[in-house]
């Protein structure tokens, strides 16, 4: 099931992405519409930032019911830490599409990204939502996708097609995010759509399965954001029966290769970023272990600011790992960057230090770190620590 960085077509599904003027560069596209032709099967994931936006709020409440028809989501405005102003902006933004497409307001749910702390215009939101709704069609993934950007240089999306029980069937999927990002639950902004018919159980099921491998896996700054919201949502307009347990798996492997590729795009383009690393761990007494130490390293400024300077700086990685709370012995553990043997035998092996730092001047690299105690193993996808992050996030109010 080959994955496409592209958007597809997906039966029951329609797409939009306007310009409704929340963000302050004239034109630029800023909110999005996904709208079901039927209520759909749906499930979430959320932030596990105890600061919460209402967007998050209102969702968490109504994906409860397993069932939606429309996903409203804005760039430019957060709409978080907005107290109860936030709370009656997202619920009417909803019950403003709903009349707009014509079902209850219950199946309709906000996403918002952008500044903490401000509303954003609610006419100009009902004056954009009109016209994003006259605009939905088939092929409006793309126009989606760069409607929910903020920081983004890009948008991100993926698609792969797969048969279940006999039908052909797509996933679909778009994602925003590229700083901010270390989560718990979910990353940022994600929406997956399939025509398969899988009921909500299931489909949370196969979400959840999904993330330990992908959104869950991938870290730029270290932190959370208060809107992180994944939603996946199937029309069933492929008309496949019951799904059997290998048609499960099939379907549990095609999402979670989507979310991979999406997850990946998330890191490839974040804040500032020139490199993108993947940071893995092995060989760790427990898998928990194996995480802490992957994480820390990936999310260590002084670790990622030698990946951007493409300095083989060993004693940076091993110290995160070391102050991680893995147990680690540094008289067994074995390192490599970029495929180079760098630390071995509790010494650092200076003469592979040149074609290592050569290595890290490839846009793509791996750190992997043996630590010989056990079985365990954990894999973190992070990128550099550039100039352009901390511009980028100097000035991101101003």
């Amino acid at each position: 099931m080959p994955v496409e960085l592209a958007p597809a077509r997906v039966r029951g599904f329609r797409f939009s992405g306007v310009s409704a003027g929340l963000k302050t560069r004239e034109g630029a596209l800023d909110l999005g519409l996904i709208v079901a032709d039927q209520p759909a099967s749906a499930a979430a994931v959320f932030s596990a930032n105890l600061v919460k936006a209402a967007p998050v709020y209102v969702t968490q409440d109504r994906i409860r019911a397993g069932s939606l028809q429309a996903v409203v989501a804005n760039s430019g405005c957060a709409n978080s830490f907005t107290g109860k102003p936030g709370m009656k902006l997202a619920i009417d933004s909803c019950a403003a599409v709903a009349a707009l497409i014509g079902c209850r307001p219950q199946l309709v749910v906000p996403s918002s990204t952008g500044v903490i702390g401000h509303l954003y215009d609610f006419q100009k939101f009902v004056t954009g939502a009109a016209r994003a709704k006259n605009e939905l069609n088939e092929d409006g993934l793309g126009d989606f996708a760069r409607a929910i950007m903020t920081t983004d240089t890009r948008p991100k999306i993926a698609s792969t097609a797969l048969r279940l029980g006999g039908a052909s069937v797509t996933i679909a999927g778009a994602v925003k995010g590229v700083g901010m990002i270390s989560p718990q639950l979910a990353t940022m902004l994600g929406y997956l759509v399939t025509d398969a018919a899988v009921p909500p159980v299931q489909l949370k099921r196969s979400l959840k399965a999904a993330l330990p491998t992908s959104f869950n896996a991938i870290t730029v700054d270290g932190d959370m954001s208060t809107n992180d919201t994944v939603i996946v949502m199937a029309s069933g307009a492929a008309g496949n029966g019951k799904l059997s347990a290998r048609d499960t798996a099939t379907f549990d492997r095609a999402l979670r290769e989507v979310s991979e590729a999406l997850a990946r795009e998330l890191v490839r383009d974040g804040e500032g970023a020139t490199k993108l690393v993947g940071v893995e761990v092995r060989g760790a007494r427990t898998a928990a272990d194996a995480e802490r130490a992957a994480r820390q390293i990936a999310n260590s400024p002084l670790v990622k600011t030698a990946f951007f300077g493409n300095d083989p700086n060993v004693g940076r990685i091993l110290m995160a790992a070391g102050s991680s709370g893995a147990y680690v012995e540094s008289e067994r553990l074995v390192l490599w960057i970029g495929g180079v043997k760098v630390a071995a035998g509790g010494r650092l092996l200076t003469e592979a230090l040149a074609e290592a730092g050569n290595k890290m001047r490839e846009r793509e690299f791996d750190v992997r770190l043996e630590l010989r105690l056990g079985k365990a193993a954990a894999k973190i996808l992070t990128c550099d620590l550039s100039y352009d992050y901390v511009k980028i996030n100097a000035e991101y109010t101003t």
